[in-house]
């Protein structure tokens, strides 16, 4: 019997666990931890000295980035004040709006991709070229909309509740997966074959159909995250 799994597959599902802690922590605009920053602001009656400058719980990105010893503040970037932390959530809000919008169009570009993929794989090869492309507009589009949330400085408060945020958090793991799983499974599926001075590109069925599902689950997932805080 053929085997229809790459072979590569160990290696797949190792890149995929490490990446799901990070996309847990994907964090779209929360309005209601917006709020909480402006309230926490200086010139308010409640004063950012009044508490923590940092939330207890903090995301590797964050760790890595803005924790008490993170690379912002060793480099004196960002240091650890209460003049800095009021500088850092304006950039906090001004980077999740990035996020919200580049969303917007990384779905669009999913849609299209998976659109003309389909259309290829109904026999119209001719597009192959057109879907590689979107994909890899895709990929690039998608990596930078979770960069503007994952490496965003961390809120004054983080809350411990469920919510539609949460609904968003839970389907960017699948959608994370996703997005590393599917191109991988790309590799192999259209070749060229070559004879008598023409080329002409046959699809391997089997890799295709592969792909193809994981690349229609990854969209609805996505699709799914948006309007779970957005509606």
């Amino acid at each position: 019997m053929r085997n229809n799994f790459p072979a590569s597959l160990p290696i797949m599902a190792a890149m995929i666990l490490c990446g799901l802690p990070l996309a847990a922590w994907s964090d779209p605009v929360d309005t209601a931890a917006v709020k909480d920053s402006v309230s926490a602001r200086p010139d308010s009656a409640t004063s950012l000295s009044a508490g923590p400058l940092l939330p207890e719980v903090l995301s590797p990105g964050e760790h890595i980035m803005w924790g008490e010893h993170g690379l912002m503040r060793i480099t004196g970037i960002f240091p650890l004040t209460e003049e800095s932390r009021e500088r850092e959530l304006g950039l906090r809000r001004a980077m999740l709006t990035v996020h919200e919008v580049a969303g917007f169009a990384t779905l669009a570009a999913m849609l299209a991709t998976v659109t003309y993929g389909q259309l290829t794989l109904n026999g119209y090869t001719s597009l192959g070229g057109t879907h590689q492309t979107l994909a890899a507009v895709t990929i690039g589009s998608y990596f930078f909309t979770a960069a503007m949330s994952l490496l965003s400085p961390p809120p004054m408060v983080r809350r411990k509740e469920w919510n539609t945020v949460s609904i968003h958090k839970g389907l960017a793991i699948i959608h994370f997966s996703g997005m590393i799983l599917t191109p991988l499974l790309a590799n192999g599926v259209a070749m060229k074959e070559r004879g008598s001075g023409t080329s002409q590109t046959t699809i391997d069925r089997d890799k295709a159909h592969i792909h193809q599902i994981s690349g229609y689950i990854t969209t609805v997932a996505f699709a799914g995250a948006m309007m779970a805080v957005t509606f």
